[in-house]
């Protein structure tokens, strides 16, 4: 580390760097411009119209030294760039996809922004489709996020604050907010934990969200994932923060809610009574995906008296000839299902359909032509996968996959005393959950009425108010 500026021992000691960085010179009368830069992250033809060229022609002619201050001022043609001092900095400035001009004959050098990222053009939905809404999706590219997000949200009150997150990987990590909406509170406990993260690299919001959680042993997310801009853009006028992270096409929304996961945007874009059946569709699919399996064998293995007595009889006579009890072949056929959704996570689209049909079709016709499984439990098991696919938000869906298994263990066990021992127990943790303040389960636990109608039919029309429970400071966002 050098402390004072010597021209000559820095430029050797970032070729002793090995940064895989270009050097290119320039001398003039009075002594020698070095321009150092990496090629795969700088705008080359930009660098050569808007620096070198003018600075050759410049310095061909010059009559006097060279300077980084008269450089700007009257040579370069470049809109971002700064003079710096600190000499400790170059090699970061390099490593980051900076221009640096150092001068022999100046204390001060230029960092320019010529930053150049290769990245994918703007994608349509993947994880959050909608019939009518907008179809652009963020990228990996964070600039191109934060246009997205400056492109709908024309407010002079929206922050976008930067930090450097990672010792070895630096990646920028922005936190975006409406100064006037967002609860305080929630803005600098995100800032707080984004500040107190020590590792080597962060590359995706996957690994972010898992710093930003409450619990690093949490089950249920707390914060909530976005893909869309549209929905990035209503969030912030919620009241929400958003988090982005250079690398990563999700951001991250803060403070998210049970209630929120099963909001699509076609919930506020269609009509507002379909969006509420389709609310209450989504709600009883999660009972379904969650409780299907484990109700099947509460009433075949306890309580078949709850059934007909011809349906009863009926039933035992499709069991005879299979060979599990219920809980085994529950089971079993629940990991199949849960091996079939990870097969078609993984492989190439154009065969994930043939893996579909093989396990669906030639799989379940021959375990049943077996007597493998009944036929009854396949019909549930695979209402049960179809319901978990009508949740918009993925990321809830998953713990429920999780516990789905441990239930039908309680269930096997103690039949429906175990059944509502283990559903108290995950109602009781949703309870006592919070995301950055706000209780889990609200609007319903602690109950607010217009929250919770809100939280059924979602509609500006009738809805002129915030949520109450993210606590913002403008309360409405509809003024009659």
């Amino acid at each position: 580390m050098l402390e004072r500026f010597d021209f000559e021992k820095i430029v050797a000691l970032l070729k002793s760097k090995n940064l895989d960085f270009t050097e290119r010179s320039i001398p003039f009368q009075h002594g020698m411009i070095k321009l150092f830069y990496i090629i795969q992250l700088t705008d080359r033809a930009a660098l050569m119209e808007s620096v070198l060229k003018p600075l050759m022609l410049y310095s061909s002619s010059a009559q006097k030294p060279i300077n980084a201050h008269m450089t700007i001022d009257e040579i370069i043609f470049a809109d971002n760039c700064m003079i710096e001092s600190d000499i400790n900095k170059i090699e970061d400035f390099i490593i980051s996809g900076m221009v640096i001009i150092l001068f022999s004959t100046d204390t001060e050098y230029i960092v320019v922004n010529f930053k150049k990222v290769e990245h994918r053009p703007i994608p349509t939905p993947q994880l959050s489709y909608t019939m009518r809404g907008p179809q652009d999706c963020f990228t990996e590219n964070i600039d191109i996020n934060l246009s997205l997000i400056r492109y709908r949200l024309k407010d002079q009150n929206t922050q976008i604050k930067r930090y450097e997150v990672g010792a070895r990987s630096k990646s920028c990590v922005a936190i975006i907010y409406i100064e006037d909406i967002a609860n305080n509170t929630v803005v600098t406990e995100i800032q707080k934990r984004i500040e107190s993260i020590n590792v080597d690299g962060i590359g995706e919001s996957g690994e972010l969200q898992a710093f930003l959680s409450n619990n690093k042993m949490q089950l249920f997310p707390t914060v909530g994932l976005i893909e869309r801009s549209d929905m990035a853009f209503h969030s912030l006028l919620k009241g929400k923060v958003l988090v982005l992270i250079d690398g990563s096409g999700i951001a991250l929304a803060a403070p998210k809610t049970f209630s929120e996961f099963f909001y699509s945007s076609d919930d506020s874009y269609d009509n507002k009574f379909f969006g509420l059946f389709a609310r209450m569709l989504r709600y009883v699919a999660i009972i379904i995906s969650f409780t299907a399996s484990s109700v099947f064998i509460a009433i075949t293995s306890f309580n078949t008296d709850v059934l007909p007595s011809k349906y009863a009889i009926s039933l035992a006579q499709m069991c005879v000839n299979v060979p599990f009890n219920a809980v085994v072949g529950v089971l079993i056929i629940e990991f199949i299902v849960e091996l079939l959704r990870e097969s078609l996570l993984r492989v190439p689209n154009r065969i994930g359909s043939a893996i579909g049909i093989v396990g669906t079709i030639v799989i379940g016709q021959a375990a049943i032509a077996a007597g493998i499984f009944s036929p009854l439990l396949l019909i549930i098991v695979s209402t049960a996968l179809l319901a978990s696919f009508a949740i918009p938000d993925y990321s809830l869906v998953n713990p429920f996959r999780i516990l789905k298994f441990i239930l039908i263990l309680f269930t096997g066990t103690l039949g429906f005393f175990g059944f509502s021992l283990f559903l108290t127990f995950v109602l009781a943790e949703l309870v006592s959950l919070n995301s950055f303040g706000v209780p889990y389960l609200a609007p319903w636990a602690p109950f607010n009425l217009y929250d919770f109608i809100r939280s059924l039919m979602d509609n500006l029309t009738i809805n002129p108010k915030r949520p109450e429970y993210l606590r913002t400071k403008d309360k409405t966002r509809t003024k009659q």
